[in-house]
């Protein structure tokens, strides 16, 4: 005679106050996030950027470098450029990067009036390093003047509309354009407004390391944040060297990409910004404004 089969599962005894808690203060995981960071060798992109500059006479920094490094990869690898449209994976026909943009207060030293916005890089991966840094600025002028009728509009909008009707009409126009392609730039929701992935630089806050939420509305791959280039201690050739170090930290949405696919990513960014003789690889002048 066989006995019988423990139970599959135990009640647990004397649990924390905390833990139990917990139990009932939270629902279920649902979010498909995955972050991840790493910390590139930036000795080598220094000079690669001040190269960029004295021969284009344009200001291309870090973040450029990012931006022009992710455009690339997902130009190189378009299993990656990829979105969920009604619950399928969809791939996009074009690698655009979205860059948030700081708009600094009506008055000076104060956070009243200071407001945050977006430029959308179309088609990066056609844009060289310097090109990237012309278009970013140009549009960045815009916005920081107070010229983009993008953000006019939402802001217009989210002052006359109330809380509790903005969240469910986000998502039903999001559904509407995204999901379902319907065009809605007649009532102000442009085509795909947020790209492929979304990069923002941390480093003039001063801070190295942070993760950024995805965006509900944003339907890209994730979200890069690039931290401040610091002196660090790392092991080079088998020697304790000091190195100047690019942090960068990610959020990936999980539904788009899976682990095998991140490794990818990280690798091929990785190896662009570390060797940046081949970041502009195919421009006219190794960094131009666009294809040669």
């Amino acid at each position: 005679m066989t006995s019988p089969s423990p139970p599959r599962f135990v009640r647990t005894q004397n649990v924390s106050a905390f833990r139990t808690l917990a139990a009932v203060a939270w629902d279920p995981p649902f979010d498909p996030t995955i972050y991840g960071s790493s910390e590139i060798d930036a000795e080598k992109l220094q000079a690669y950027l001040a190269a960029v500059r004295t021969r284009t006479g344009q200001k291309v920094t870090m973040t450029h470098a990012v931006v022009r490094a992710f455009a690339a990869v997902l130009r190189a690898q378009p299993a990656l450029n990829c979105t969920v449209r009604r619950g399928r994976i969809w791939q996009r026909s074009s690698v655009d990067v979205f860059c948030q943009v700081a708009v600094p207060p009506d008055e000076k030293g104060k956070l009243q009036g200071a407001d945050l916005s977006g430029a959308l890089i179309k088609a990066a991966d056609t844009l060289s390093t310097a090109g990237i840094a012309a278009r970013l600025a140009e549009i960045a002028e815009k916005i920081r003047n107070r010229d983009d009728p993008l953000l006019k509009a939402i802001k217009r909008n989210l002052e006359v509309l109330p809380a509790w009707v903005t969240r469910p009409l986000m998502r039903l126009l999001g559904w509407l354009s995204h999901d379902w392609g319907m065009d809605l730039r007649w009532a102000g929701i442009p085509v795909d407004p947020f790209g492929s992935i979304m990069i923002t630089s941390l480093g003039m806050f001063g801070i190295r390391h942070a993760y950024a939420p995805l965006f509900p509305q944003a339907k890209g791959l994730g979200v890069v944040l690039v931290g401040g280039v610091y002196d660090g201690v790392v092991a080079h050739d088998g020697v304790a060297t000091v190195r100047p170090l690019l942090p960068l930290s990610i959020a990936l949405d999980h539904r788009v990409i899976d682990g095998l696919q991140a490794s990818v990513l990280a690798r091929e960014v990785t190896k662009l910004l570390e060797n940046p003789d081949g970041l502009d690889a195919g421009f006219a002048d190794g960094g131009g404004m666009g294809p040669g």
